[in-house]
């Protein structure tokens, strides 16, 4: 394994080989976030478009009774 690491054309060494695994899990685990923030701000959305639609409910109401 060595002798590939020593004679390939790009030349790597185990340092930049384990910078591009450092690097790889990075955005491995930005992805996995980013996805979380963007489920989590859906439902947020969804919670607040049912609360104004419950609200708007009862506003409704208030209007035909009086």
């Amino acid at each position: 394994m060595s002798y590939l690491l020593e004679h390939t054309k790009f030349g790597f060494c185990w340092l930049d080989l384990l910078a591009l695994i450092v690097l790889i899990v990075v955005v491995v685990f930005f992805v996995k976030k980013n996805t979380k923030l963007k489920d989590e701000q859906k439902d947020l959305e969804d919670q607040l478009s049912e609360l104004y639609a419950q609200d708007s409910i009862d506003e409704s109401k208030k209007q035909t009774e009086a």
